[in-house]
């Protein structure tokens, strides 16, 4: 049984979609929190008194550093190694209306003492002591350098970790869909088929869920159908058996008669063996048929039914079912008409058939009464009807029912019917075969 299931959404694509999701989610966000970010930076570093606090700080710096290392006014060249390690300063030095120093120019480029000076805000204008004398400073730094390379740094892994945890919480689902699988595989491991595999989604994992139930469905089947198929051999077993003690029983009697010389001729003598041979002879076919159910899997094949002459076809059997009858002692009065037509019967089982009603008579009826038989024709429909009057012992009632099952189960094959009639003083068996006139 193959899983049929419509052409779903590939892992591969949806891996790439939530891959692409997250990654527009976190490019987005980064986006948008750097804006919010560099905007709080830029609010915080335009108020003066934070520039401010932060000239003051870096002058102080730079008067410790002028007064320890004794630099006078010719030697301002030697403040570049203050500059390099604090780059985030640009200074520009003036000395009697002249820039003497800029940070990041030489000497050859400083402005003329007639630059306009008064674009610079006023606050950052500082007065430093060199060793030579005073100088003003104008100083400015890149404050918020610092803050941008930090919050730029935050924002990167932040970013980043929505992009792993959006990617994560999409692998979850799978993963908890995978384990959910494993743990159906366990149940059905352990033998309960009736247990469905859930199946959600619409991609190779789906498909995979409605394989497992498609193999399960049809595991439960296959096993069904084998039990079914070793029911049906065991009860074949148990009938055909069953169908084996009335012919043994049989035989058993002949070779009494036999061995005690209870025969009148030569012709009875042959008589007997000949019917202890016919009976041997169904016992072997009977029990090669009962080989053939118990080693073969294979459904059972049904006997082949066939019209013959009603007459032909059942006189010699029902004789020999009278005389085996009355040879153990009942009473048996026969009233068949015998009319010219051909009955619907598989030889096989109408020995067989034969042989379960006369083990049943045998059984339960009343030694002292008539066993009668007689026939009846309908439309299309002959009759053979066995009936008996019944003993008050118990039997065994579980070898009567399978005779009567077996019976039953017979005429069916043989497209007929077997109607059982019981009280507790009579018994009648009615075998119903199809019939047509010549």
């Amino acid at each position: 049984m193959k899983a049929k299931s419509k052409r779903g959404v590939s892992l591969y694509l949806e891996w790439f979609l939530l891959l692409f999701f997250a990654g527009i989610l976190s490019i987005l966000f980064f986006i948008i929190s750097e804006f919010v970010i560099e905007q709080q930076i830029d609010r915080y570093y335009e108020n003066r008194n934070i520039v401010k606090s932060y000239n003051d700080k870096y002058i102080t710096k730079l008067q410790k550093y002028v007064i320890r290392q004794g630099i006078s006014s010719e030697e301002l060249q030697r403040l570049d190694e203050w500059i390099s390690h604090n780059r985030l300063i640009y200074l520009q030095i003036r000395k009697d209306g002249k820039w003497v120093y800029v940070s990041d120019f030489g000497m050859d480029e400083i402005q003329s003492e007639d630059d306009d000076f008064s674009l610079y805000p006023s606050d950052s204008y500082y007065d430093i002591e060199l060793s030579d004398g005073t100088v003003q400073v104008f100083i400015m730094g890149m404050y918020a350098y610092n803050a941008y390379t930090i919050a730029l740094a935050v924002n990167i892994i932040a970013s980043c970790s929505l992009f792993i945890l959006i990617t994560m919480f999409g692998i979850r689902r799978k993963i908890r869909y995978i384990n959910q699988l494993s743990r159906d595989i366990e149940i059905l491991e352990g033998g309960n088929l009736e247990y469905k595999v859930l199946s959600q989604g619409n991609d190779e994992i789906t498909n995979l869920a409605k394989g497992l139930n498609a193999m399960r469905v049809s595991f439960k089947n296959q096993i069904g159908k084998a039990e079914c198929l070793t029911k049906t051999n065991q009860e074949m077993v148990t009938e055909m058996s069953h169908d084996l003690r009335t012919p043994l029983t049989s035989v058993l009697l002949y070779a009494e008669i036999l061995q005690n010389k209870k025969y009148e001729d030569e012709e009875q003598k042959q008589k007997y063996i000949d019917k202890i041979i016919k009976k041997i002879q169904f016992m072997k076919d009977l029990s090669d048929r009962l080989l053939e159910y118990s080693v073969c899997d294979e459904e059972k094949e049904h006997m082949q039914a066939e019209y013959i002459s009603s007459h032909k076809g059942f006189f010699d059997e029902l004789s020999d079912m009278c005389h085996y009858l009355q040879e153990r002692g009942l009473k048996v009065k026969a009233n068949m008409q015998w009319k010219q037509g051909q009955m619907l019967i598989c030889e096989e089982y109408l020995i067989r058939i034969l042989d379960n009603i006369t083990s049943n008579i045998l059984k339960y009826a009343d030694t002292e009464a008539l066993v009668f038989i007689w026939d009846e024709y309908y439309e299309g429909e002959m009759c053979i009807t066995f009936e008996n009057a019944c003993t008050n012992h118990n039997g065994d009632t579980d070898s009567y029912n399978i005779g009567i099952r077996n019976i039953k189960m017979m005429m069916m094959e043989m497209n007929g019917r077997c109607e059982v009639i019981q009280t507790p003083e009579r018994f009648q068996v009615c075998l119903r075969f199809q019939y047509k006139k010549d």
